[in-house]
């Protein structure tokens, strides 16, 4: 069969660090849903923007995009942060079925300032949210990872779970969200396929990268957050941030964040949380609206999705050892069904991916 298309596709890149709310409920009108964590950690800060489908039962999008709004956040010492949705490399982040505002510049939040996210949107409606306070977070004070070996059919031998301890202030109460992703290092840098006539892919191909390339993974709805109620100042031990699976017997690079929330944001992720559990995901629809920080000016009893987050954040940087005599890790072949090019594809810098090697990266 003569092949009538050749087609490059591109592996994509990472989608996002921070989790979108679909909330799923019936409606005859849009909803305005904002996405934003600010950090103490200088990066380019983002706002991600949609508008929820009406649920009419005639629209199968569930998110349209919202363009072309202009965005600051300003603190309370009269600073102003322009955000802005065409920058290079921007879209980089979070583009599917949404819209991504990057910070101009790289900023850090600052603890003790208090800021607030403005949104005026193409037809000039009008959002702002709460003035929100950025509260300390304490370093983290030991990892740990604990070996389980998995007993129901699976593509892994077992998986390593990871636990932080830390040391809670006694002075105010506290409240905390866990976040980690991992980096690792990848053989190849671009996949692509061959389309026949009748449009199915008839081979598909990848191309090793030209030096040494690391990747970020992220799980979207990968959270943990907790508050100190019932142990006020002293530590928390063995407080669980994720899994690290038992592929190989390589180090496993990971970069966990701990995170400081005031009660409100607490309030709001907490039972995000909870519904995620009773309805299988943060994606599926969920029983009942939560209400966020953020208000349309001119109607404030408007229904807006989506919650501004400020928060100091402490880092640490674990490689867990997963160099076991026993058992050993299943059989795993990297693109097993694809041919291997000798071709080589550059390691492109982006949100994701970098030919930097990573502080305290443990190679092949």
């Amino acid at each position: 069969m003569r092949l009538r298309h050749l087609i490059l596709v591109i592996i994509p890149f990472f989608i996002s660090c921070v989790d979108l709310y679909d909330p799923g409920l019936k409606s005859e009108k849009q909803r305005l849903v904002v996405e934003s964590h600010l950090t103490t950690k200088l990066e380019y800060q983002y706002v991600y923007l949609t508008f929820d489908a009406a649920y009419n039962g005639e629209e199968t999008n569930f998110k349209f995009p919202v363009r072309n709004a202009k965005i600051n956040i300003k603190d309370d010492k009269g600073n102003t942060y322009e955000f802005f949705d065409e920058l290079p490399q921007n879209n980089q982040i979070k583009t599917t079925n949404g819209y991504n505002y990057r910070s101009l510049n790289k900023f850090a939040a600052e603890v003790g300032r208090k800021y607030t996210l403005n949104i005026e949107d193409i037809t000039g409606k009008k959002y702002v949210s709460e003035a929100e306070l950025v509260l300390p977070a304490p370093k983290i004070a030991n990892v740990k990872s604990v070996f389980k070996v998995a007993f129901a059919p699976t593509d892994v031998s077992g998986n390593f779970t990871i636990s932080i301890d830390t040391d809670d202030p006694a002075s105010t109460k506290n409240f905390y969200m866990w976040r980690s992703y991992h980096v690792q290092q990848i053989n190849y840098c671009r996949e692509w396929y061959i389309f026949g006539r009748d449009g199915d892919v008839t081979e598909r191909f990848v191309d090793k990268c030209c030096k040494p390339c690391y990747e970020k993974v992220t799980c979207d709805e990968c959270f943990e957050v907790a508050n100190d109620r019932l142990i006020n100042g002293k530590k928390i031990v063995n407080q669980y941030v994720a899994n690290a699976p038992y592929k190989d017997s390589f180090p496993y690079y990971m970069v966990i964040q701990q995170y400081s929330l005031n009660e409100n944001a607490f309030k709001y992720w907490n039972a995000l949380k909870q519904q995620s559990k009773n309805s299988g995901g943060l994606f599926d629809a969920t029983p009942q609206s939560l209400v966020g920080n953020i208000k349309a000016v001119a109607n404030p009893s408007e229904e807006v999705l989506g919650y501004f987050t400020v928060s100091d954040v402490a880092e640490t940087i674990y490689n867990v050892n997963r160099n076991l005599k026993d058992p050993q890790p299943l059989p795993y072949e990297e693109y097993s069904t694809f041919k291997k090019t000798e071709t080589c594809f550059p390691c492109n810098e982006s949100y994701n991916r970098t030919a930097t090697k990573p502080v305290g990266f443990i190679g092949f």
